[in-house]
């Protein structure tokens, strides 16, 4: 439990979000990543996260089989450098802010000290019932629904003060003016919200955030759906909504992390599971085979945990990524055990999570994936991964909007995560927005994330923009230090494609074919698809359907695709694997 009341946590929020704007760190990103990290333990009351190593591990990406704080200062020189910054910035405010962070010597977690005019009456917000206007008495359930979700769906994101159902209804049965709910209920804000009828056979869902003292409409949400669609329109409305409230009011402590229902394991096996996602955060085939080796060992010393299942499918997910053995023989065997975890416990949302990549990339049903993801975020909504791999899947169906708004959900709840800039900058990618991926792929490196992903990726939104000066450097680097990694390779034949070098991108591909025979043949597909080799092209499009190449569907947004969208042997292929078939044309 946070030792902090409601006005003080928004406060906290208020003053962290301006120092993160100001000059004494806006151009020091990793002393902005530190403060804000020790805020948000500090106001969670996660003690264990304000220590050494766990600063050192979480925060500075060092890899907890080597760290040893003795040798490695970083946390102490950076920390100390950090309190330098504050006390400088705070020495030249000529008014005092209404309250400050302080770091004092010695400790590594912050005080708070809130100027006394600045304790105000406690943020509030009420979700109203959703009043059904489309003439239509069976969505009366639904609008009800709707107001419950959303106002719990706000609640477990950290807003600060929902007001109760109850209390909610009593004042709404005595008044409906905007000023009198505001008063009655003391909150500054509502949200109303409306289900009327756009025409016969579509519904519109809208809602307003409303300012009570003045009852001015702060900004209005609409979405528009099938009536065989309502619980869908639902969904995308709860997370938009969210989004939207969150980003336009304070919404106080960081998101608290809702209690998992999971077998109790001891404390070493708990440990190990933690070491093994920390490993899976290097991404990295060492450090993910040591994963998969802990998660192992839980799962035959405690068979009962679904945690420790859940997490040995992760793992296992991540090691098909890399592609250097047979997916075939692999994507059973990780099946298998996800299917194992969700037997004991059908609602693990890692579970949920990986076999909803397994659905969706390798069984290519964007319908039953999309289901999996939804569980899994209702049930954790702050579980970031979900999101991100469920935006992932949007933007590949061509969802490129709804994309956004789970992007941008993952990164309130987990703002200082690398993983959220690398997901943001792979999705901004596949959308052709290269720009704002090349911004999202700088502050993925800035957050410390130096995987052979990150360099790889980088490099090859570059190369699809067009940039192929800009693109040469990252791949070289990704290859001087992920020399035995098959996309490497692969990225290094597609750019001497690209620069007209087909000599070279034949030589480079006989080589990664010798090496890496099952790497994938969608990815390999590009190579020839730059130089224009159509009978290449399309025999290796052929082969990733025919063993269900978890990479087709994201390989083929590559513009270099673009040249065969009026060829009939290529839609042929294009018709047989249906999140393809139906997604736009990214052209």
């Amino acid at each position: 439990m946070t030792e902090h009341s409601a006005p003080i946590q928004a406060l906290i929020q208020e003053e962290l979000s301006r120092l993160m704007d100001s000059d004494a760190l806006r151009r020091a990103p990793s002393h902005a990543r530190l403060l804000r990290y020790l805020v948000e333990k500090r106001v969670a009351g996660d003690d264990a996260a304000l220590r050494e190593t766990s600063i050192a591990l979480e925060v500075f990406r060092r890899d907890p089989s080597s760290y040893d704080p003795r040798s490695d200062p970083i946390v102490r020189v950076t920390t100390g450098r950090l309190r330098d910054r504050l006390e400088t910035h705070y020495a030249r405010y000529d008014k005092a802010p209404k309250l400050r962070i302080l770091l004092p010597k010695g400790r590594y977690a912050p005080e708070f000290v809130a100027h006394s005019a600045a304790l105000a009456a406690p943020l509030g917000l009420a979700v109203l019932r959703t009043r059904n206007q489309s003439g239509d008495e069976t969505l009366d359930g639904c609008c009800a629904e709707f107001a419950d979700q959303l106002a719990d769906r706000l609640t477990r994101a950290g807003f600060p003060r929902i007001i109760a159902r109850g209390s909610v209804d009593s004042a709404e049965a005595l008044t409906g003016d905007t000023r009198a709910l505001g008063v009655r209920l003391d909150v500054p804000w509502l949200l109303d919200s409306t289900v009327s009828r756009d025409n016969k056979h579509e519904l519109r869902l809208s809602v307003r955030l409303v300012h009570t003292p003045d009852a001015g409409v702060r900004w209005v949400e609409t979405a528009l759906g099938h009536d065989d669609d309502i619980y869908g329109l639902i969904d995308r409305m709860l997370d938009a909504i969210t989004l939207r409230t969150l980003e336009t009011l304070p919404a106080g402590s960081a998101p608290q992390v809702a209690a998992e229902a999971r077998q109790s394991l001891p404390v070493p096996q708990r440990a190990a599971l933690e070491r093994a996602r920390l490993l899976l955060l290097q991404r990295t085939v060492s450090g993910t085979d040591e994963a998969i080796a802990l998660a192992e060992e839980v799962t035959a010393a405690h068979g009962e945990a679904a945690e420790a299942w859940a997490t040995l499918a992760a793992a296992q997910y991540s090691r098909m990524t890399f592609q250097d053995e047979k997916a075939a023989a692999l994507i059973p065997r990780l099946r298998e055990t996800a299917d194992h975890a969700l037997a004991l416990d059908p609602d693990q949302p890692v579970a949920l999570r990986t076999m909803a990549m397994i659905v969706g990339k390798c069984d290519y049903d964007a319908v039953e994936a999309e289901q999996l993801f939804l569980r899994a975020v209702r049930l954790m909504p702050h579980y970031t991964s979900a999101r991100l791999n469920y935006a992932e899947l949007l933007t590949l169906c061509g969802r490129n909007d709804e994309a956004l708004v789970q992007l941008n959900l993952a990164r309130l709840y987990d703002p200082l995560s690398g993983t959220v800039h690398l997901a943001r900058a792979v999705c901004l990618g596949y959308q052709r927005r290269y720009a704002e991926a090349r911004d999202a792929w700088a502050l993925c490196r800035a957050a410390g994330e130096g995987s052979v992903w990150a360099l790889v990726g980088y490099g090859m939104n570059e190369l699809a923009a067009g940039d192929l000066d800009a693109a040469a450097p990252l791949l070289i680097e990704a290859l001087e230090r992920f020399p035995d990694i098959p996309a490497v390779l692969v990225s290094h034949a597609a750019l001497h494609a690209a620069r007209g070098d087909h000599e070279r991108a034949s030589a480079i591909e006989r080589e990664y074919e010798a090496r890496y025979p099952f790497y994938s043949p969608s990815h390999r597909a590009l190579v020839p698809a730059l130089r224009r080799d159509r009978e290449s092209t399309l025999r290796l499009l052929d082969e990733a359907l025919s063993i269900r190449d978890m990479d087709l569907i994201p390989g083929t947004m590559h513009p270099a695709f673009d040249w065969l969208a009026d060829d009939l042997a290529y839609n042929a292929l294009r018709n047989r694997c249906p999140i393809w078939a139906r997604r736009p044309d990214p052209a």
